[in-house]
């Protein structure tokens, strides 16, 4: 019997259409050949005796909308084996995003789902696994049989989602069956951080998912909450589920899930403190001996795409007297330019912020130097998205340390301060750019909060100002 072949192929990253600064080629780390075969997914096809076909896998960190034509080179880059294949295939397989703002076009994944399956045709199943901040279109779910997504957030299922849809793959592909994806969309557009899984409504929405897959020939249920960051026309809220046959009364019951959800919008609450930046002064001043004190600045936040150069928060604690914190990190390559001709403990007039969105705060400061230029390595062999290494060196101003990057990546633990110079034992208070904290920064603090600063990743969606989604939608049209 001849081998079934799969072809496989994706692209991956979380955009934020309020930051003005494009995502690039340059950004994305690319998956290959072996090192695409590794991943979970394609595991799973492999030992199950499939001929896998790989393309290339682009990743990125969350960042700006991507140009066009650097997404251009990807799509043509990703689809030129499946074009220029001669043999045929029997299924797709697309580890993606869900969330991928394309200059000029909207949704990436939308495109290449479209380019598959007019290369492949009707009769071919084609299998997603997505991010739970994707924004699913019509369209995509008319064209992709099987869609599953991440059930945690914070994301810690991910190999497990990819093992899932992979799976799914197989089963249509061993009882020779071509299933179809249904979507309800929601009226609800919220920032993901009011979405959490492990308690409150977050917790209630994933156990009702396998209510929904008991039903017949429902084979996998998924809920979307968006990203909220991104003006287009698809976002929102939804559940998707994916099956065969009659799927009634699968779909009723996802019906059933999508009225749970409006009708306990009210729920939808950050868990843990959130609070005013004013706020934030009077919390840390009154905790910052039970240290450590973290504070995310949430609408800077780099993990859903912020610029990462707003200097809000700092320009707010200068101002307050508050001493001992360190900020990590500001991102600011002209900064770090600046920096270098230093040495440590010169004093320097510079101004912070501001490096890519005329929105975010500048701060100027006469900061003494007491980490110069470090590291600055691109891990070019390493397919970790965050062990690339910028550029970065540690100011001192009014007893306040700032971390200064040269480009954008996050810290989300005590190792990456420490490969940049820095320990939090020795702060009382941590700020970082993030939304909801991550697990191992939510773990070494003995007191958290989150500020509602004013960025590109407003929590406050009402404030921004978006062009495109669809009304009604709450809360913009709350009755």
């Amino acid at each position: 019997m001849k081998m079934k072949r799969i072809f496989a192929t994706g692209i991956s990253q979380e955009s934020n259409s309020f930051n003005p600064l494009k995502s690039t080629y340059d950004d994305f780390v690319i998956y290959r050949g072996q090192e695409f075969r590794d991943t979970p997914g394609l595991k799973v096809l492999i030992d199950a005796g499939f001929d896998v076909v790989e393309s290339i896998w682009p990743r990125a960190v969350p960042g700006g909308t991507l140009n066009f034509e650097d997404f251009k080179r990807f799509a043509d880059e990703m689809l030129t084996p499946l074009e220029d294949d001669r043999k045929g295939f029997d299924a797709v397989f697309l580890p993606m995003h869900g969330a991928l703002d394309v200059e000029h076009i909207g949704s990436g994944e939308a495109y290449i789902i479209a380019r598959i399956r007019e290369i492949v045709g009707q009769d071919i199943p084609i299998a997603a696994a997505l991010d739970m901040h994707a924004n699913i279109m019509y369209g995509a779910a008319d064209a992709v049989n099987i869609i599953y997504g991440y059930r945690t957030a914070p994301h810690i299922d991910v190999a497990e989602t990819h093992i899932r849809a992979a799976e799914l793959l197989v089963r249509a592909l061993n009882e020779g069956v071509t299933p179809r994806t249904k979507l309800l969309r929601i009226p609800y557009m919220m920032p993901g951080e009011n979405m959490m899984t492990s308690s409150g409504i977050g917790k209630e929405i994933i156990e009702k998912l396998p209510l929904i897959e008991k039903h017949e020939n429902i084979w996998c249920a998924s809920y979307f909450v968006g990203m909220a960051w991104i003006d287009c026309y698809q976002n929102g809220a939804a559940v998707v589920v994916s099956g065969v046959g009659d799927m009634s009364g699968g779909i009723e019951e996802a019906s059933k899930l999508k009225q749970f959800v409006l009708d306990n919008r009210s729920r939808f609450q950050y868990q843990g403190n959130a609070m005013e930046p004013e706020e934030i002064i009077d919390f840390v001043k009154k905790h910052s001996h039970d240290r450590p004190v973290i504070i995310s600045d949430s609408a800077d936040n780099k993990t859903a795409g912020a610029a990462g150069d707003n200097a809000f928060m700092l320009d707010m604690f200068l101002r307050s007297g508050v001493e001992n914190a360190v900020f990590a990190s500001i991102i600011d390559p002209e900064a770090i330019e600046r920096v270098k001709s230093q040495k440590i403990g010169d004093v320097i007039d510079i101004e912070i912020g501001g490096a890519f969105d005329q929105g975010s705060k500048k701060v100027a400061m006469k900061g003494a130097v007491i980490k110069n230029i470090t590291l600055g390595l691109s891990n070019e062999n390493s397919k970790n998205l965050f062990e690339d290494k910028p550029r970065s060196c540690v100011l001192n101003y009014k007893g306040i340390d700032v971390l200064i990057f040269d480009k954008r990546k996050p810290v989300f633990d005590e190792s990456t301060l420490a490969e940049h110079g820095l320990s939090l034992s020795d702060y009382n208070i941590l700020v970082v750019k993030q939304g909801y904290l991550s697990p191992e920064l939510l773990e070494a603090a003995k007191h958290s909060a989150m500020a509602l600063t004013p960025g590109n990743c407003n929590q406050k969606i009402e404030r921004l100002t978006y062009k495109k989604i669809r009304h009604p939608m709450y809360p913009f049209d709350e009755a």
